[in-house]
């Protein structure tokens, strides 16, 4: 009975690119005795903070959990965009008044194409499922590039520039504030 133990608690410690298939291509979750086994994949990289907000750990970016669209059913052009942004400061959103549009950097950061997210529409989206199903596939960026504003597209990865007036959505940002270790003071 111990040799047979041996044998089955280590496929529990595969990886989900590990994990065995049955012929459907479907995971097959690891057991033990027949009963499923929670497999701990180790510290996620989003992490909720609230309703409303999830913290990126690898770039310790904030993130609203739900984009324009998913929050109040409509599009925006950049410039309406850019005032959803102001009235979520003015609402204290997640307890914060520093949301902004994202940057490229900071949006591209989100895109993961191992995750399938489905989107307004039947899009797919490729970010992390701690983000709420059904955002619009495009978000607009910060940057100020005459009447041709950026847009990032989650469905496929890369900047797109397009008319200002053209509609999109926006997921907004802010970056947390880098903790400074306490030190004690010098003796004089």
């Amino acid at each position: 009975m111990r040799e047979m133990l041996k044998l089955v608690i280590p496929e529990t410690k595969l990886s989900l690119s590990e994990r065995k298939r049955n012929t459907m291509g479907e995971e097959l979750q690891p057991k033990i005795n027949d009963v499923p086994v929670k497999v701990d994949e180790g510290p996620k990289r989003f992490v909720e903070k609230g309703p409303h907000v999830v913290l990126d750990t690898k770039t310790n970016v904030f993130w609203l959990k739900k984009d324009s669209w998913q929050d109040k059913g409509k599009f925006f052009n950049w410039h309406e965009a850019v005032e959803y942004t102001d009235r979520k400061n003015l609402r204290k959103i997640g307890g914060f008044d520093d949301w902004r549009l994202p940057i490229f950097d900071e949006a591209k950061t989100l895109y993961d194409e191992v995750h399938d997210n489905p989107g307004k529409g039947g899009a797919t989206l490729h970010f992390d499922p701690v983000f709420p199903e059904g955002a619009f596939k495009v978000s607009w960026l910060g940057g100020d590039t005459s009447t041709r504003r950026p847009r990032y597209d989650f469905s496929e990865g890369k900047e797109v520039y397009v008319d200002e007036y053209s509609f999109g959505a926006v997921r907004c940002c802010r970056k947390a504030p880098v903790q400074k270790v306490a030190t004690r003071p010098k003796r004089k």
